[in-house]
C-alpha cells in the first residue's frame, strides 16, 4: 500500500512523494529550519529525509540505514542552526508583539480620543433646544463679569488720585480733604464717582442672580430630559440587553451619571464662561496698562495649556472608571436589599456587609488615583499662577520706579494678574469638569445608541385570529450562550382554542417557549406562527396586546391593587368589569377586606401581600385583556391548595368557552391533569411526545409517566401510592356548589361582556357573582374535610429507577 507525503521546502509545496509503508517507525520530514513536520508513519526499513538542500528520487528510495549518518550529521548542524534560526524568530516574534501592542495602543488612544471630542460635540448639542435661555444667561454673566472687572482699574484711579493729593500737600504736611480732590473720570467728585460705581455693582449683583436662576434652571431641563430619552431607549431595549445589564448599573447610570452630564453642562459650563469671559476682560485691560507686563504674562501660558492636555484624558478615564464603580455598588446594594430576607435566613449579613466594602474600596481607590491627577493638574496650574505673579511683582516695581508705571496701574494690573490667573485656573477646571461629564456621558450614550435587535415599534401589526401556534423547525439559542442549543428543529403545533400543556425535565426550554411566543427572542432558525403569522414580521407591541402572560414568580408595581388590574390596558374598564374579573379569580374576598379596597397601596412589587394574592392578582391583570392566548408559567404555584383548586375550576370554565388557546407550563400534576394535551419535551429540545393527557397518563411506557414518576416515586420502593392532589378535591368542591346553585338566582343577562364566563353556560353575571362568592366562603372550610378523605391513586413503578 503507498502513502503520500508532503514536502515543505523553503516555504513551497513539493509533489507528493510515494512511501512504501513496512512497519511502525516514523520519519521527520524537515523543510527549511526551523520549520519540522512529521508527515507520515512510514516502515522500518525504508523512510523519508529531506534537507533544505538536497531533495532527490535516489535520496528518497536509499534504505533509511544508509540514511542514519548522514541524518545524525546533518540533524547536529541543522539543529545548531535551527537553535539560531528559533532565537533570531523569537526576538523578531517579540519585536512584531511589540510594535504591534504599541500600534494597537496607538490606535485605541486615537480612538479614545476621537470618542471624547465626540461626546464633548454631544454633550454641547444636548442644550441646543434650550439655547434662547442660554444666550440670555450668558449675557447676564457677560455684564455682570464686565461690571466685576472694573474694580481694580477703580481701585488704581483712586490711588493715582490719592497719590498726586498727598504729593501736592507734601510741603506743609496738612492732610488732604476728599471734597478737595480732583475729578476721578468723566468730571465726577469722589463721591458722586461712588455712588455710579455702587449702581454699577448693583446691576452686575442682578445680572449674576438671574444667570444663577436661569442656569439652574436649564440644568433641571437637562437631566430631565437625559434622563427621560436614557429611560425610553432602556425600556424598549430586547431580552438580550437586559441579560447583560444588571439592573443597579442602569440604576446608577440614571441617577449620577445623568446628574454629573447636566452639571458639567450647565454649571460648570457658566463657570468656564465665566473664567473665559473675565480671562478675557483681564488680558485687554493688562494690555491697555502695560504691554511689557501682558508680553512677560505670555510666557507662562504654554505650560498651562500643556498640563490641562496631559492630566484632562487621565481625568476623563478616572471619571469613567469611578461612575462604573459607583454603578457596581449600586448594584450590590439593590441585590442585597431586595433579597434581604434571603441573607438573614442564611445568616450572610457579614458576607454581604464584606462584599459591600470590597466594593466601596474600589471606589476609594479609583478616588485615590483621581485625587493624585487632580493634585498635580491644579498644583502646576497654581504654581504657574503664583510664579507669574511674583514675575509680574519684581518686574511691575521695576518699571514703577523707572517712571515707566503708575503705582496706582501696577496695583490694577496686579490685581488683574490675580483676576485672569484665576480664570485661567478656572478655565482647567472646567476643562477637567468637561472630562468627567464626557466620561459620565459615554455611559448614556451606550444606552441611547445601542440598536435593539428586536424592535417594538416596527412590523405589520398582529391580525387577531383565534390563538393557533405552530413551531417549525424552531431552533434557538441564548444570545448570551450562543453555544448551548435550546431547540433543535423543534415542531408542534396548537389548535386554537385548545388547552395545551408543556412538560419536560428541568431546563429544557419549558418557559423559553413562553419566550419565543412574546418575541423576547427571535429563534436561530425555522417559523413560528400565531394564526398563520410569522411573529419576526409582526410588531412586538401589537402581538403582546392579545397575549396573556402569567409567570411563576408574578411581578407586581408600585401603586393599587386597582392600578395592577388594568396594568397597560389602552381602555380604561369600568369598576364593574374589574370586579367581575376579580371575583373569576377569586381575590375579590381578600381585596375588599383592606381598608381602602381596590384602592389600597400595595408598595413596591407587591410587598404587602402574600405570594398567593399576587399570583391571583396578576392572573386576573392576564384575564382582564381578553387575550387570544394564554400563557401560564407555572401560573398556580405560589398558590395554596383550596385557592389553586378554585384558580383551576376559573380555568376549566375558559377552556370550555374556547375564546383563547391555553398553554401551560407546568411540573405539578394537578396543573397538568386540567389540560386537554400534553406536550413533553425532551433533553435534546425536541418534541418526544404529544397526546391526550389521559391517553398518555393511563400508558405506563409514555414518556409523560415516566417523568411524572420519575419526579413522585421514591427509588427504593415498590409498591407506590400516591394521592391525588387537594386540588382535585377543590376542583370537585367547586363543581358541587355550581351544581347545587338554585337555578331562580339566576337571571339571563344578555348584555354581559364576553370577556367574562360564566361558571355554567346558563349561568348570568348575577349568578356567577353568587356562585363565586359561595366558592370564596366556603371552599375553605369544606376542603379540610375533603382532603381527610382522598383516596390513594396506584401508580405503575418506572423500571428504570
Amino acid at each position: 500500500m503507498k502513502y503520500s507525503g508532503i514536502a515543505v521546502l523553503r516555504g513551497v509545496r513539493v509533489t507528493p512523494l510515494a512511501l512504501p509503508r513496512a512497519g511502525s517507525r516514523y520519519l521527520s520530514l524537515l523543510a527549511r529550519p526551523p520549520t519540522r513536520q512529521i508527515i507520515h508513519n512510514t516502515g522500518a526499513g525504508y523512510g523519508v529525509w529531506v534537507s533544505h538542500k538536497v531533495l532527490t528520487s535516489s535520496t528518497i528510495r536509499r534504505p533509511f540505514t544508509a540514511h542514519r549518518a548522514l541524518n545524525n550529521e546533518y540533524n547536529t548542524t541543522a539543529g545548531n542552526a535551527s537553535v539560531k534560526s528559533q532565537s533570531a524568530t523569537k526576538e523578531k516574534n517579540e519585536e512584531d508583539r511589540k510594535y504591534s501592542k504599541k500600534e494597537k495602543e496607538e490606535q485605541s488612544e486615537t480612538k479614545e480620543n476621537h470618542s471624547e471630542f465626540r461626546d464633548i460635540v454631544r454633550l454641547m448639542l444636548l442644550v441646543r433646544r434650550d439655547w434662547k435661555l442660554l444666550l440670555t444667561a450668558v449675557g447676564l454673566l457677560t455684564i455682570s463679569c464686565s461690571i466685576g472687572m472694573t474694580i481694580p482699574k477703580v481701585i488704581g484711579l483712586i490711588l493715582d488720585q490719592l497719590k498726586n493729593a498727598l504729593a501736592a500737600n507734601s510741603v506743609d504736611g496738612q492732610p488732604v480733604s476728599i471734597d478737595k480732590l480732583p475729578p476721578i473720570v468723566f468730571g465726577l467728585s469722589f463721591y458722586e464717582f461712588l455712588g455710579g460705581f455702587a449702581l454699577a455693582l448693583l446691576v452686575g449683583i442682578a445680572a449674576n442672580y438671574g444667570r444663577i436662576i436661569l442656569l439652574r434652571v436649564l440644568s433641571e431641563r437637562l437631566v430631565a430630559r437625559l434622563r427621560a430619552t436614557v429611560i425610553k431607549k432602556t425600556i424598549h431595549q430586547d431580552a438580550e440587553f437586559f441579560d447583560t445589564h444588571k439592573v443597579g448599573d442602569l440604576i446608577s447610570r440614571l441617577g449620577s451619571d445623568a446628574y454629573v452630564v447636566s452639571r458639567s453642562m450647565t454649571q460648570k459650563v457658566s463657570d468656564g464662561f465665566k473664567a473665559l469671559i473675565c480671562g478675557s476682560v483681564g488680558i485687554g485691560m493688562m494690555l491697555a496698562l502695560s504691554p511689557q507686563l501682558s508680553c512677560l504674562l505670555l510666557v507662562f501660558t504654554p505650560p498651562v495649556i500643556l498640563s490641562a492636555s496631559v492630566f484632562g484624558k487621565q481625568i476623563s478615564t478616572t471619571s469613567r472608571e469611578l461612575q462604573e464603580a459607583t454603578g457596581h455598588l449600586t448594584k450590590v446594594a439593590e441585590e442585597q436589599l431586595s433579597g434581604i430576607k434571603t441573607v438573614q435566613s442564611f445568616v450572610a449579613e457579614q458576607r454581604e456587609i464584606n462584599r459591600y466594602n470590597f466594593a466601596i474600596r474600589d471606589i476609594f481607590n479609583i478616588g485615590k488615583k483621581a485625587a493624585v491627577i487632580n493634585a498635580k493638574f491644579f498644583s502646576s496650574t497654581s504654581a504657574m499662577g503664583d510664579l507669574s505673579f511674583l514675575t509680574v511683582l519684581g518686574f511691575g516695581s521695576y518699571l514703577v520706579l523707572q517712571n515707566s508705571l503708575t503705582i496706582g496701574d501696577l496695583t490694577a494690573f496686579m490685581m488683574y494678574t490675580e483676576y485672569t490667573g484665576n480664570s485661567i485656573f478656572g478655565l482647567s477646571t472646567f476643562y477637567s469638569e468637561i472630562m468627567q461629564g464626557a466620561g459620565a456621558a459615554s455611559r448614556l450614550f451606550e444606552l441611547t445608541d445601542r440598536v435593539p435587535s428586536i424592535s417594538t415599534t416596527k412590523g405589520v401589526k398582529y391580525k387577531p385570529g383565534n390563538g393557533e401556534i405552530e413551531f417549525k423547525n424552531v431552533s434557538f439559542a441564548y444570545p448570551t450562550r450562543p453555544s448551548n442549543m435550546i431547540f433543535k428543529n423543534l415542531n408542534f403545533k396548537i389548535e386554537a382554542g385548545s388547552n395545551v400543556c408543556i412538560v419536560g425535565p428541568s431546563g429544557r426550554g419549558k418557559s423559553t417557549v413562553a419566550l419565543l411566543l412574546e418575541k423576547y427572542y427571535k429563534p436561530s432558525s425555522g417559523e413560528i406562527l400565531i394564526d398563520g403569522q410569522n411573529i419576526n414580521d409582526l410588531n412586538s407591541k401589537s402581538l403582546r396586546r392579545h397575549i396573556g402572560l402569567v409567570q411563576q414568580e408574578p411581578i407586581l408595581m408600585s401603586g393599587t391593587i386597582r392600578d395592577n388590574i388594568v396594568y397597560g390596558l389602552t381602555e380604561m374598564p369600568t369598576k364593574d368589569e374589574i370586579r367581575q374579573v376579580a371575583k373569576q379569580c377569586f381575590c375579590h374576598n381578600f381585596i375588599t377586606r383592606f381598608q381602602s379596597s381596590y384602592d389600597t397601596v400595595i408598595g413596591p412589587h407587591g410587598t404587602l401581600l402574600s405570594g398567593g394574592q399576587k399570583q391571583r392578582i396578576a392572573i386576573a391583570r392576564a384575564l382582564i385583556k381578553k387575550p387570544r392566548i394564554l400563557i401560564l408559567d407555572e401560573a398556580t404555584s405560589a398558590l395554596d391548595v383550596e385557592s389553586e383548586g378554585a384558580i383551576n375550576y376559573t380555568f376549566g370554565q375558559l377552556m370550555k368557552k374556547k375564546e383563547m388557546t391555553i398553554v401551560s407550563i407546568a411540573h405539578r400534576l394537578s396543573t397538568i391533569r386540567r389540560s386537554e394535551n400534553v406536550i413533553v419535551l425532551g433533553h435534546d429540545g425536541s418534541v418526544v411526545e404529544m397526546g391526550k393527557f389521559k391517553e398518555l397518563w393511563d400508558d405506563p411506557t409514555s414518556e409523560l409517566s415516566q417523568l411524572l414518576n420519575e419526579k413522585s416515586t421514591p427509588h427504593q420502593t415498590t409498591n407506590i401510592t400516591v394521592t391525588p392532589p387537594p386540588t382535585t378535591m377543590a376542583e370537585k368542591v367547586v363543581e358541587e356548589v355550581v351544581e347545587n346553585a338554585e337555578p331562580e338566582t339566576v337571571i339571563e343577562d344578555p348584555g354581559s361582556p364576553p370577556m367574562y364566563i360564566s361558571t355554567v353556560s346558563e349561568v348570568s353575571a348575577e349568578g356567577h357573582e353568587l356562585i363565586n362568592e359561595q366558592i370564596e366562603d366556603t371552599i375553605e372550610n369544606v376542603m379540610k374535610d375533603v382532603t381527610s378523605e382522598r383516596k390513594p391513586l396506584k401508580l405503575q413503578k418506572d423500571e428504570n429507577l
